[in-house]
């Protein structure tokens, strides 16, 4: 099989097909494209249904896409915010091509961009690019920039994952990102029912893969791409999160560059608050620029 040239990146058509999951009708005359947060196993964009009734009602139609299904080994968080960046990016579609039928809302940019957690830091990368410009961005505990604290946190969760396993691993991060009232989950975090006859199917894989995910966050910044954004930017958050917290968030100058705390909630607000962050939605959707 023939490779690409050392440091040549693939064209566009030939990048895999992310995982995803579609919302609302098919012809909704507006489109959202949310990223997912670090998964241990893809969920079917269930983290994302019980807030997505908003955009579902004002018109849109919702890509729910797995964050980690574009990831290659070696891939830091800059190269994966250019792969996505390419695959998200509008283009004239190849009609009659298998790219095209993966691809059905090649043609137009996104109306709204949502990103969760490590989605979030992605979608925030992404915001140099002009074709970003024209959408309303909504961050659910997106961090903007990564300090010694929160590298330390992901890390040691990671290294879990690595040297105990996954139920380990996900122990230590519901620790951190479930809300204060919120029992502990005894399950994956965010993960679809593994495979009952064998119930240890696939669980090496996953925890490799939440290890990667997390560490991709290391010493993240997209501050200087989130000041310059011109358009509505609204970062979401749990007032008492013990991992994602506000000193690791950023709005530019503007005034529709706005931070939203919702109370007695964690890393999942829209989790632990779905109904406080399904109004916040409504009023960001619904808001006109001044």
């Amino acid at each position: 099989m023939t490779r690409p040239a050392p440091g040549a990146e693939p064209t566009h058509d030939a990048a895999p097909v992310p995982a995803r999951a579609v919302l609302g009708r098919p012809d909704a005359p507006r489109h959202a494209v949310v990223l997912a947060p670090v998964l241990a196993r893809w969920d079917g964009g269930a983290f994302f249904r019980p807030i997505a009734g908003p955009l579902l009602d004002s018109g849109h139609r919702v890509t729910v896409h797995d964050t980690l299904s574009l990831l290659r080994d070696g891939d830091d968080l800059k190269s994966l915010v250019h792969r996505w960046a390419r695959y998200l990016a509008p283009r004239e579609r190849l009609r009659g091509t298998t790219a095209d039928a993966h691809r059905p809302e090649r043609d137009e940019a996104p109306d709204v961009l949502v990103g969760n957690a490590l989605g979030g830091a992605v979608v925030q990368g992404m915001l140099t690019e002009p074709w970003t410009h024209r959408a309303k961005v909504l961050l659910l505990s997106g961090p903007t920039v990564a300090d010694h604290a929160l590298n330390t946190a992901l890390e040691r969760i990671a290294a879990s994952a690595e040297t105990e396993g996954l139920p380990a691993a996900t122990r230590l991060l519901e620790e951190v990102v479930r809300g204060p009232e919120g029992p502990a989950r005894t399950a994956d975090p965010g993960s679809g029912p593994p495979d009952a006859s064998r119930p240890d199917a696939g669980e090496p894989a996953a925890a490799r893969r939440l290890a990667a995910g997390l560490r991709l966050l290391r010493d993240a910044d997209a501050r200087h791409a989130v000041r310059d954004f011109p358009g509505p930017l609204l970062h979401v958050y749990g007032a008492q999160s013990r991992l994602v917290r506000r000193t690791h968030l950023a709005t530019g100058p503007l005034p529709h560059h706005r931070l939203v705390a919702v109370a007695r909630a964690g890393m999942r607000p829209h989790a632990d608050r779905p109904d406080l962050v399904r109004h916040t939605l409504t009023r960001f959707l619904g808001a006109e620029l001044t």
